[in-house]
């Protein structure tokens, strides 16, 4: 059993290489995907927490809300450069992006880019490797970083919204930073849990589908979805799924 989490698809990466038998994580990009066909390994998804893409912004912009043609001009072709765009101020768009290993990724690659590749000047100038990174690139980027000279910019980023809502208990960076509504929508536990966000999807237990049906880890997973371990997630903050 590993010491130490590990970020989604190096988690992946271990239970198709048969280092570990379960794993949570969100669902699987498709890189993921074909590394498990290439290796001849099937594998299963057991949604037992719901999660959601969420695209972040300052406090203060004032646009409210994004696109998936907006969102998708941002990250794939650098199209939308400027916040008036989107109903904010004429301030500079600066899109932030996360590493390819990171879950947040993953997600915005299923759901968003559909696996199309980000383009480059984006990729090469705004990466951030952490999920408390991207959130802090979001919310200060325009106060200058080190220089202090405040810019005519805010940034755009995504991150996982439970995530979000268990970091800010902790630093109170959430309230430096809007979640915009996605395609009129906005994102929050009831819209989350019913899927009518339309960037809803869910944390899996994902085990291989060789394991035996008495194994622990299929156990584990039974345990999972009933009341015990419903009520587990959602002491630990995540969003039980509408039945």
């Amino acid at each position: 059993c590993p010491q130490k989490a590990s970020k989604t698809i190096p988690s992946y990466k271990l239970l198709i290489d048969k280092e570990v038998d379960m794993i949570f994580v969100p669902y699987a990009s498709a890189e993921v995907l074909k590394l498990a066909k290439k290796a001849g390994v099937k594998l299963e998804f057991y949604p037992i927490a719901a999660e959601a893409l969420v695209f972040i912004t300052p406090a203060a912009n004032e646009a409210e809300n994004i696109s998936m043609q907006q969102i998708r001009d941002i990250y794939l072709n650098y199209g939308i450069t400027n916040w008036s765009k989107l109903g904010g101020p004429n301030y500079k768009l600066v899109p932030i992006c996360r590493n390819p290993d990171s879950g947040s990724q993953s997600q915005m690659d299923n759901l968003i880019l559909e696996n199309r590749p980000m383009h480059a000047k984006i990729e090469k100038n705004h990466v951030e490797l952490t999920m408390e990174g991207m959130l802090e690139q979001v919310a200060f980027y325009h106060t200058g970083g080190l220089s202090g000279r405040q810019t005519k910019s805010y940034a755009l980023g995504y991150t996982l919204y439970t995530y979000l809502k268990n970091i800010g208990e902790i630093t109170g960076i959430d309230r430096e930073l809007k979640m915009l509504a996605f395609e009129g929508i906005v994102p929050n536990e009831d819209t989350i849990a019913n899927g009518t966000y339309p960037l809803a999807d869910a944390y899996y237990a994902v085990i291989r589908s060789e394991l035996p049906k008495d194994h622990s880890a299929r156990t584990i997973i039974t345990w999972l979805k009933d009341d015990a371990g419903r009520a587990m997630l959602e002491n630990l903050n995540y969003i039980i799924i509408d039945n």
